[in-house]
This record gives C-alpha cells, structure tokens and sequence, in this order.
C-alpha cells in the first residue's frame, strides 16, 4: 500500500523519514498550520528527499503566484490542495506543469461523492480527511464507514491515524491505496522513528 509521512519541518526528522522506503513525504506551506514551512525551509528540506519518494507540498486556497515559486524554488514534485480551490485553477497547474503531479484532500462529508466527481478528471491521488474548519490537522479521525462506497478513485485515508487505527482499516471494506499519516508518527511535535517504523512494517507488510 501507498504510504505517506506529512507535515516534517526539520532536517533531523526528514532524515529519519526517508529510511524507509515510504513511497512520498510532505512539507505544508500554509501559515495558519503549526507545521508551516516558507519557500526558503521547503526548499532546504525537500532537497535531502531522493527522487524515489515523492516530495509533497501541502498548499491552502494559494494563488498562482505562491505555486510558480514552489515548483521553480523547491525540489516538490507533487502539489496536495488541501483547501477550496476552483477547477480552474487546478487545471491551470496541470497545463502549466505537466510533471506535477496533483492531490486533492477532500473532508468526509456529505457532499464528498459531489466533490470527488468535479475534482476526479484533474487529480492524481485524493486524500479524504477529518472535516474540519481549519482544513485538517486536526488529529482527529473521522467514521471510516462514510467512505464504504469509493470505487475507482484512487484515495489514501488521513486524519489522526496511528498504528492501532490501520490495524482496524485493515480490516473493514475500504478501497483505499493506501495512508496520509501526520500526528500519528509524532511524538512531543518531533517526528519518532519508532512510531514511523511501526507504521510503515504495519502498511508494508515488513
């Protein structure tokens, strides 16, 4: 399964991340997180990343200004919207950087299945995460059983996962690629490289 380690914001932690073999690692640019990063942090950090792991920024509602300097300033090869953006913005990005790839995290609500459909045609990878006001980072997960239904849309599962809550996934009927993991590999804000191995032997199979 697909698994992606997110929200890292010092050397040290990215170092220990990229020992295993996760298949992508993420930088949030967003100034109301608490794991913002600037374009020059983003940049530094990013660079450590092989090229065998997707390297993921974590953008909200951004203009087309702020993504022209993250794909010409950074080594990111991924661009996660995690706000409400326009289709035409989205669209924009995938003509303007066709080597982008592109991920949408959407809240697991009512209109989820409304909004997988407007997003689908331009998306590479969907992330369904816990509701929230703040868009995400929350640690909070939400019920599992709202996205039952998913077929034929590659989406990872996020909000406030830990081992123990893969586990029970596992075993449920979910159609998911896999898991967007943040909180859950954190230990007093620093990432911890025992809860990182545990997770990625869990998702792995290792």
């Amino acid at each position: 399964m697909y698994l992606k380690f997110c929200g890292f914001r010092y050397e040290d932690d990215v170092k220990k991340a990229i020992e295993s073999d996760i298949d992508a690692i993420g930088f949030i640019h967003f100034s109301k997180s608490r794991r913002h990063l600037d374009i020059n942090q983003i940049q530094h950090l990013s660079a450590l990343v092989p090229k065998t792991i997707q390297r993921v920024v974590v953008v909200v509602n951004p203009d087309k200004n702020q993504i022209q300097q993250l794909v010409t300033l950074t080594n990111i090869d991924t661009i996660q919207f995690h706000g409400n953006e326009n289709i035409e913005l989205i669209k924009w990005v995938k003509h303007q950087y066709p080597n982008i790839k592109i991920f949408k995290a959407l809240p697991a609500t009512q209109d989820l299945n409304s909004q997988l459909d407007l997003y689908k045609p331009y998306v590479d990878l969907f992330i369904i995460d816990t509701p929230s006001i703040e868009y995400g980072g929350t640690g909070q997960t939400f019920d599992w059983n709202l996205i039952k239904h998913i077929e034929d849309t590659p989406f990872l599962i996020a909000g406030g996962l830990n081992d123990e809550h893969i586990k029970t996934i596992q075993h449920m009927p979910l159609k998911h690629l896999g898991y967007d993991i943040a909180s859950g590999i954190e230990t007093n804000e620093r990432k911890d490289k025992r809860k990182m191995k545990t997770i990625f032997n869990i998702v792995k199979g290792e």
